[in-house]
């Protein structure tokens, strides 16, 4: 058969490449422990460095399979007739490695599947090969046909969205969406602005580890993500001398904590402080992170510290959290005066900034610091992970205004997944009401001044995009609702990129 001729240079061609993780671990009782096995063996994977991120690249990019999506069917009695209903819908379909394989096979051979086609109720407990198979499925959240009680409740654990898949056309024409998401993702650079990993540091996770979490090397390649922002975060405390002199010294510890940890994989990812550097580590295939400040408590009461931040790598620095601090109010409803904006002492705060090329972050400060940021900074002001209050009207989010003034500012919104933030009730919400933030953030600032900032491992995670892996669901969503290819690009990097290298321009003039 001419499918099955396709299985064998197919998977020749890919032998080397990779495949990952998925989101939380979440899943049900029956498979917990493979899972984690299996999650364990990819970690391991990543940390002797047999990953080879470009081989994956190389992979898809094949001229053979051009115009046609790859549609992966399993070692099953129903396999060749499952094969034939595929190629009628207009998709090449291709066996998958059989029930010997590891999971690091079914990872590798799963780079180039566009969608897969199975079986009702093939997927059990008590069959691992198929309990893998689908695991491989949910990690890089490729569209598939065919259910069972245990595909259902693996979704319900990992916050997938059901399948909506009823027929095999209805597949092909999934896999192919699916395939351009893939595709333009690998071909831009891609970027989130706001991953809290490194709060979770004390329970043992790491940047290069498959974490029980939503974030890390092995999720960002399933979501082809290229890039994220770690975040050093610092509650509010007391704004005494001593008390800020010690927020300092978490703030330092905490991003000395980032650098050690990113040190650890040199194979694999690297510290950006300029875009310039996180393009070079991504044409060297490895993975870029960057350091942001959430809260500027962590600056204490010495201007000077800022050019501290600059020189450790912080690109940019939320001025306040969930409190008022010694810089500014915050947006907060937790008794804070959103009339009010920057101290005299937050004004000195931004203007040092803008010498230093730190991006002034407008994310958790209220309304009248907002203005006044607009008002004292030279260089664009971004919101790290924000959204429009004219969707949901909490505090977190930017009116109308706001979004217009960001732009002429030359600013970005980084629009975030938090539930709480995105409207109510929070167990119904998903990847459409991010898309409803996002449209409204374009609509209004322009698509030059809109990107993605998760607020993964933080509070971030809604129903169809719950983790780095989902994140190519937003770009699926994205040509689903009309961008195009140069709008895409922006959204995951171009605009948040041009902003920081418009700051660190300006201050190179100072």
């Amino acid at each position: 058969m001419r499918w099955r001729f396709t299985i064998s240079l197919l998977f020749s061609a890919i032998l080397s490449v990779s495949g990952l993780g998925a989101q939380e671990a979440i899943y049900p009782g029956p498979v917990r422990d493979l899972f984690e096995k299996a999650d364990a063996k990819i970690t391991e994977y990543y940390q002797v460095g047999k990953i080879t991120l470009s081989d994956r690249n190389e992979a898809i990019g094949s001229e053979i399979f051009i115009g046609r999506p790859i549609i992966a069917i399993p070692d099953c009695d129903e396999a060749e007739y499952l094969g034939i209903l595929v190629e009628k819908s207009g998709g090449i379909p291709i066996e998958m490695p059989g029930k010997g394989c590891s999971i690091i096979d079914l990872r590798t051979a799963s780079a180039a599947w566009d969608g897969v086609a199975m079986p009702d109720g093939w997927v059990s407990a008590s069959n691992q090969y198929s309990a893998l198979v689908y695991k491989t499925i949910a990690d890089w959240n490729i569209p598939y046909l065919g259910t069972s009680d245990l595909t259902k409740s693996i979704d319900k654990g990992l916050r997938r969205l059901p399948c909506d898949i009823l027929s095999f056309d209805t597949l092909v024409k999934k896999a192919r969406t699916f395939r351009r998401a893939v595709r333009l993702m690998d071909d831009i650079f891609t970027i989130d602005t706001h991953c809290d990993l490194p709060d979770m540091y004390p329970q043992g996770w790491s940047v290069g580890k498959k974490n029980l979490g939503q974030t890390g090397i092995p999720k960002m390649d399933e979501g082809h993500l290229d890039a994220q922002v770690l975040i050093s975060f610092l509650w509010q405390g007391s704004t005494d001398d001593a008390s800020s002199k010690r927020a300092v010294e978490r703030n330092l510890a905490r991003i000395a904590q980032i650098k050690k940890d990113v040190g650890q994989y040199p194979h694999l990812c690297g510290i950006a402080k300029t875009p310039a550097e996180a393009d070079s580590l991504r044409a060297e295939g490895k993975k870029a992170f960057m350091i942001g400040l959430e809260n500027g408590y962590g600056i204490g009461k010495d201007l000077g510290n800022i050019k501290k931040m600059k020189e450790l790598g912080v690109v940019y620095i939320s001025l306040c959290h969930f409190r008022d601090n010694s810089i500014c109010n915050t947006s907060s409803r937790q008794g804070s005066d959103p009339s009010k904006g920057l101290t005299e002492f937050g004004i000195k705060v931004v203007e040092e900034m803008n010498r230093q090329g730190i991006l002034v972050d407008l994310s958790h400060p209220s309304a009248g610091t907002f203005w006044d940021c607009v008002k004292y900074s030279k260089a664009p002001v971004i919101c790290s992970h924000s959204g429009a209050k004219a969707v949901y009207g909490h505090d977190r989010g930017l009116d109308d205004k706001q979004l217009q003034a960001l732009a002429e500012n030359g600013g970005v919104i980084q629009v975030y997944t938090v539930p709480e933030y995105l409207g109510r009730p929070k167990d119904s919400i998903t990847i459409d009401d991010v898309m409803r933030h996002f449209d409204h953030c374009v609509k209004v600032a322009g698509a030059e001044h809109v990107g993605i900032g998760s607020d993964f491992d933080g509070g971030g995670g809604v129903w169809g995009c719950n983790g780095d892996n989902d994140l190519v669901n937003l770009t699926v969503k994205m040509l689903e609702h009309g961008y195009t290819t140069d709008q895409i690009k922006g959204f995951w990097g171009g605009n948040f990129m041009r902003a920081l290298k418009e700051a660190q321009a300006i201050a190179s003039q100072d």
